[in-house]
């Protein structure tokens, strides 16, 4: 059983009603496509070089080098980055070329701020 709301799927639940109960529903009919999973904000993780800088869909952010060696979160928008440490922005980005993010996490030598 699905929750559409305004074309949106809201949510899944297991059917409550039997297959012989399922005839006797006046109106009832088959499902069509499920509708799209809304599209969310993508967020992906780098270790920022020691010059300060990610590269993250093509575009190179400069960070600061104050942050090298942190992991950070950059919250790919449609119109900007936003660049994230331990849920504090740091800063924002306007987003000019769009383009497939291929690696969702970061590596290399990882500082995790402890």
């Amino acid at each position: 059983m699905q929750v559409i709301v305004d074309g949106t799927l809201v949510k899944t639940l297991s059917s409550p009603i039997t297959g012989p109960q399922r005839r006797r529903l006046r109106g009832a009919r088959l499902a069509g496509l499920a509708p799209a999973a809304p599209a969310g904000a993508v967020q992906v993780e780098r270790v920022v070089s020691h010059t300060g800088s990610v590269k993250v869909a093509g575009c190179k952010l400069q960070i600061g080098s104050i942050h090298r060696g942190k992991v950070v979160t950059i919250v790919l928008e449609e119109t900007q980055f936003r660049i994230l440490y331990q849920g504090q922005e740091l800063s924002t980005h306007p987003r000019v070329v769009v383009k497939e993010v291929k690696r969702l996490r970061a590596s290399g030598n990882i500082d995790y701020g402890i």
